[in-house]
């Protein structure tokens, strides 16, 4: 199966996107964590492999990238999270998508959310892990910083990335030869812009008339985001379950991409 990798033109940035054939019994979409590319899943994609030995292999696999990250472009405005949302809606739409699941990890979950909003009947189940709740991120100032510093020290972005995976190997070649240097990559491009953007931000009421039934994962060792804003985005979502991951933290498909693989199996088939 080989990767057909597509770019979608926007206001002030454009959108990468991949799709992989004959992947799953139906459409899964899958939408990265700030900073992240579709490389942060190929572990638990190959985890997936044997989970589906025995299906009809029908749908694909499809990775929509964040402004800016992976192959994107450089972004030369400000960031928008719904019209992000709805710039994959479009995407799907040129991609003929029905019916499919949808997996969002992090600021990719909540734009998951957004979609799952906006399009009431497109999606059929959801798998958020570790989103971004309803109110966004309210980081300070002094992190804000730390992006810009990140744009020419790749020492400083592998000590950061690191901090968010529970257990990091970081000497391993998958951690500095993808990790890092697309995280690099995308801070070049992205900046701080996709924080800003989540900032002072109010959802709840578009959260509220999601109809997807929909898990949401959350890794007991999460130090970056706060259970709290995961439980409350679950309360808002009337067909939801959480459910806490002992052991995991903020990534739990880097981490543990044969626990993902079983979740996505279990949830999503």
């Amino acid at each position: 199966m080989s990767l057909i990798v597509s770019s979608y033109p926007s206001q002030n940035y454009s959108i990468t996107y991949s799709v992989l054939e004959n992947s799953w019994s139906h459409d899964l979409v899958f939408l990265n964590g700030n900073l992240a590319t579709r490389r942060w899943w190929i572990p638990t994609t190959e985890a997936l492999k044997p989970l589906t030995m025995n299906h009809s292999k029908k749908g694909r696999f499809i990775f929509l990238e964040l402004p800016g990250c992976g192959d994107s472009s450089e972004i030369t405005g400000d960031l928008d999270a719904e019209r992000i949302a709805s710039d994959y809606l479009k995407i799907l739409k040129i991609l003929d998508v029905k019916q499919a699941g949808i997996i969002g990890h992090s600021t990719g979950g909540l734009i998951a959310c957004l979609m799952m909003a906006q399009n009431t009947t497109l999606f059929k189940s959801s798998l958020l892990l570790d989103p971004v709740g309803a109110n966004g991120i309210n980081f300070d100032d002094s992190v804000l910083g730390k992006y810009q510093e990140m744009k020419t020290d790749r020492a400083l972005t592998a000590f950061i990335i690191a901090y968010t995976i529970h257990n990091c190997d970081t000497e391993s070649a998958y951690f500095q030869n993808v990790i890092v240097e697309d995280t690099l990559k995308s801070v070049k491009n992205v900046g701080s812009k996709m924080i800003l953007a989540l900032r002072g931000v109010n959802f709840e009421n578009k959260i509220k008339n999601i109809k997807t039934p929909t898990t949401v994962l959350f890794g007991e060792k999460d130090i970056l985001l706060p259970k709290v804003d995961a439980l409350k985005l679950t309360q808002l979502i009337s067909n939801s379950e959480f459910i806490e991951v002992p052991g995991a933290g903020h990534c739990l498909n880097v981490e543990n991409p044969i626990q993902m693989a079983e979740f996505i199996k279990a949830r999503l088939s």
